[in-house]
């Protein structure tokens, strides 16, 4: 009785992701046939130029995506050895943990707080505390608006002072350096007691991450500025290896670009992408679908790259950072709650 029990509360949540996944799906490909179609000429040009591409070059694309998530996991190895846990988890746990965050950022929309629900519960599981836990997922997100601010600042002073970029691109990276400090000064405050304990019970409402969390605040705590305090040394480590995060990403654009031939500025490709991600922060759908792939087109074509080329390959680009990964996450999540299950049978 207590197994069938186990098994209709896991399923439930399980058919919830799945909807949305299909949902959205549909979503992104109605979206997708509007902007072929109203580029069809362009694109036609494209789709023939790519029997051409150089297939070395896609192979590459695809290590690049892959170094994504290495370097996000080496950001959670790097801040949990701050911990000195008894049992670290390995770096193989540490990346199916980054994939699976993905995969619940891409299909709940919930501005990223479905994916960190889910490291909240797995470093939980490894034996740090609630409180630990969160301090650790809110440094790792303040070394990457870190590590945002570090790129956007030089990139807006150089288009200032060198570059003849349009107005639009430095004005999304103005706006980018004043939201990204709004967001770090934000949510440091989320290292006082009330406000984390009221993350903490945000958390709990998602059924299918929050269930199984259990609510201890008292043990070990440590404020996140205490922790950028104590452990300088790691937060630069994790700015850095986020910066490797951004940088091999951009360069899967890159890759995609060159593939087909195009030779094109990294400057100008490095730009779009930044001001992608500063307008792919708005929560409007998971992983910002539509807004991202409609803003890095734009982008890309304000700085002058042709429209066919920059549809084919933000369209290849989110097929290999969105897409393909989901299917990945769905199917370790699938399996971390098999272990888990069995767990509590035994």
């Amino acid at each position: 009785m207590p197994a069938n029990n186990i098994h209709t509360s896991t399923a439930k949540p399980g058919r919830k992701v799945r909807l949305s996944y299909w949902v959205w799906t549909v979503i992104f490909i109605v979206f997708a046939v509007i902007l072929i179609t109203h580029y069809l000429p362009e694109i036609k040009k494209e789709v023939l130029l790519l029997e051409k591409v150089k297939v070395y070059w896609l192979v590459i694309a695809v290590c690049f995506q892959l170094l994504t998530y290495l370097f996000a996991a080496l950001v959670y190895g790097i801040l949990l050895r701050a911990y000195k846990l008894q049992h670290q988890p390995s770096l193989w746990e540490l990346i199916k943990a980054a994939v699976i965050a993905l995969f619940f950022n891409q299909t709940v929309p919930s501005g990223g707080i479905s994916g960190n629900a889910y490291i909240f519960r797995f470093l939980q599981k490894n034996n740090l505390s609630a409180a630990n836990s969160v301090t650790l997922i809110v440094t790792e997100m303040v070394c990457y608006y870190a590590a945002i601010e570090v790129l956007i600042i030089p990139l807006l002073l150089f288009c200032l002072l060198f570059y003849k970029s349009p107005h639009v691109i430095k004005i999304v990276l103005f706006a980018g350096i004043v939201i990204f400090l709004f967001l770090s000064a934000l949510i440091l405050l989320a290292g006082k007691q009330k406000i984390l304990v009221r993350i903490y019970k945000k958390i709990k409402k998602i059924k299918f991450i929050g269930k199984k969390l259990s609510l201890d605040f008292s043990q070990g705590r440590q404020s996140q500025t205490q922790f950028l305090k104590k452990e300088p040394r790691k937060v630069v480590n994790a700015v850095i290896f986020q910066l490797l995060v951004l940088a091999v990403d951009s360069l899967t654009v890159c890759s995609l670009f060159w593939g087909m031939g195009v030779q094109i500025s990294p400057l100008v490709i490095f730009l779009a992408f930044m001001c992608t991600r500063i307008l792919s922060i708005l929560p409007i759908s998971p992983g910002s679908l539509v807004v991202y792939e409609s803003g890095m087109v734009y982008f890309l074509v304000s700085l002058g790259a042709p429209v066919g080329t920059s549809i084919v390959v933000t369209l290849l680009y989110r097929l290999l950072s969105f897409w393909l990964p989901m299917p990945v996450g769905l199917i370790l999540y699938r399996r971390e709650m098999h272990k888990s299950n069995l767990n509590q049978n035994n």
